[in-house]
């Protein structure tokens, strides 16, 4: 794999505490609105990839968080343009602070509980992702 061209992006596992559960925050892809994904996007310029992660998240859910752990990197691989891709997704447990965006870029925001995620149509990495997360609790 390590032949292929490289992407690198970043994103947030975001977790709040409700009546003492803990619920993660999802968000619809645009690609495909019936499946659930964690926040994440491409890097920018001289951004972290705390920095793109933070961002990111507040684009595409409309939060404020701030990062309580690493997670590690997803890496898969992604056709674009008749190109294959090596995509490096570093992803961070966040902690959601407040929400400041109301249906940002359209999509659909929700917190579940780590019970319900099991049953959302979503990427099997992105379910082993919220798996490890949820263990740090």
């Amino acid at each position: 794999m390590s032949d292929l061209p490289v992407e690198e992006r970043a994103g947030g596992i975001v977790f709040r505490k409700r009546n003492g559960c803990i619920e993660f925050l999802l968000v619809t892809s645009n690609s495909n609105r019936n499946r659930w994904i964690i926040p994440a996007g491409h890097r920018e310029t001289g951004e972290s990839f705390k920095e793109t992660a933070l961002r990111e998240v507040q684009e595409e859910a409309g939060v404020k968080a701030v990062i309580f752990s690493d997670l590690g990197v997803l890496e898969y691989i992604w056709y674009r343009d008749y190109q294959k891709l090596l995509i490096k997704t570093y992803l961070f447990l966040m902690e959601y602070v407040d929400t400041v965006t109301i249906n940002p870029e359209g999509r659909q925001v929700c917190f579940y509980s780590f019970e319900r995620t099991k049953t959302l149509n979503m990427w099997e990495e992105s379910r082993q992702f919220l798996e490890k997360a949820y263990q740090i609790f």
